[in-house]
């Protein structure tokens, strides 16, 4: 038995996304196993006391196990994809003894930590010199980027390190003072109203949407964002082992630190089953399915522009996106935000899955959902999930653009689909979240 103490963003429904799903489908899994698991998660900044504490909260319970939750009290302050200016306040020194006394207490095997967001350098620092094993799981670009996506007015960010765009590109950060209204436990109980949800909606599309309308607004030297890059990298170089989920995630990080203690290992969650099966192509209308938001970095509107060029063309096909267009195309057929329930009706109904992210996806769980119903996948060669993908299962576009993108289609046959379905369930290998946990201790956490 491991006592393993992991560090992220928080728990459902305050926080979601890939990031929170795989982190308590991991800790759920470790549980399973038998081992001692908690979550400490940044809460409230204090408007008045700043003072660090680490307090105990109600145990979270989830598929008949209890996770020990503990609250980071006054964390640096959480940017998410927002952005950063008012640098000091992002690393500023945390409380040495307030660190001490809760590993001291808990005393954990090893610290899995999720995100740098948040987390003071002294905390590291403190279990480095108690001898705790410290893994890192690089789930985005954060320690890299302000943005934490390395896009950049419609494509990726080619400042090589430099950072003398990033003074306009986080035009759009928060203040402090908006970020600790974000993480007060007001916001938590009003986080999903009706009125704070159109907020959200409207905020992130405006950012997300259509990346060449931000107005530029300078905030801070480009030698301020250097600086930053480099305090991050200074606690990347206190972990002793890098988790990347993908071979596109380590070549990044490559590309910015000499991180050598590392291993790549696929990504799961507790969804995932094998639940492949041969489909019959035996219509004429090709079913396409995009799953992702309505968001340059994902592609949608270089697939949109692409296939409205294929429709003047011929009429042979559809596609399944679900959030509400802009502008709606005639092949489109528009759904609901879907959950995880809803996904075996969701990939009987579809061909194929669209994956064209522009950005960098670290992994990209899409990829793997639609493999394990046996659905056939079309990824840019910035996904992740291209490492589990082969040809044999999908295709891999290279160097996507509204040309290559459309050059695919043009090829693309029933009898191609049919044979990547049937290769898929022959011999794909599904990764299940027990899988992953088991690599993770073995590569991990063992000294």
């Amino acid at each position: 038995m491991m006592r393993i103490l992991h560090y992220s963003l928080g728990f459902p429904p305050y926080r979601t996304g890939g990031l929170t799903k795989f982190c308590l489908d991991l800790m759920i899994e470790q549980k399973n196993e038998g081992d001692e698991v908690a979550l400490l998660w940044p809460g409230q900044m204090g408007f008045i006391d700043k003072s660090i504490k680490i307090k105990k909260r109600s145990d979270y319970l989830v598929s008949k196990q209890k996770i020990m939750s503990f609250e980071l009290i006054n964390p640096l302050p959480i940017s998410f994809d927002e952005g950063i200016r008012n640098f000091d306040k992002f690393t500023l020194k945390g409380n040495k003894d307030a660190f001490f006394d809760f590993l001291i207490s808990f005393q954990p095997d090893v610290i899995h930590l999720h995100t740098l967001m948040g987390i003071h350098k002294e905390f590291l620092e403190v279990a480095k010199s108690l001898n705790i094993k410290l893994v890192f799981t690089a789930h985005d670009f954060f320690p890299i980027c302000p943005k934490v996506t390395l896009f950049r007015n419609g494509k990726i960010c080619d400042s090589a390190g430099n950072c003398k765009k990033c003074a306009s590109c986080n035009s759009t950060a928060l203040s402090i003072n908006k970020i600790k209204i974000l993480q007060s436990p007001m916001y938590r109980i009003l986080k999903d109203s009706i009125l704070v949800k159109k907020m959200r909606k409207d905020h992130r599309d405006n950012y997300l949407s259509d990346s060449n309308n931000i107005e530029i607004v300078e905030c801070g030297s480009y030698r301020e964002y250097i600086d930053l890059r480099d305090y991050y990298y200074s606690m990347l170089l206190i972990i002793d082992i890098m988790h990347y989920n993908s071979s596109i995630t380590k070549s990044v990080y490559e590309k910015y630190f000499n991180l050598p203690n590392n291993t790549i290992i696929p990504v799961s969650h507790c969804n995932i089953k094998n639940n492949c099966r041969i489909k019959n192509y035996d219509h004429d209308i090709l079913r396409i399915r995009f799953l992702g938001p309505a968001s340059a970095a994902k592609g949608f509107y270089l697939l949109k522009d692409c296939l409205d060029e294929i429709w003047n063309e011929r009429k042979n096909f559809v596609l399944d996106i679900h959030f509400d267009p802009i502008e709606k195309s005639d092949y489109m057929n528009v759904h609901d935000r879907y959950n995880y329930n809803e996904l075996e009706k969701i990939f009987n109904e579809t061909d194929v899955l669209l994956v064209p992210s522009i950005w960098y996806e670290t992994f990209g769980f899409t990829a793997l959902e639609s493999l394990s119903f046996g659905v056939p996948v079309i990824v840019s060669d910035t996904v992740g999930a291209q490492d589990i993908l082969q040809d044999k299962f999908g295709i891999v576009v290279k160097n996507l653009t509204k040309k290559n993108l459309k050059e695919v289609f043009d090829k693309l046959t029933f009898d191609d689909l049919r044979q990547m379905n049937e290769a898929i369930v022959n011999s794909f290998h599904i990764i299940k979240i027990e899988d992953v946990s088991l690599q993770i201790k073995n590569q991990c956490y063992k000294r």
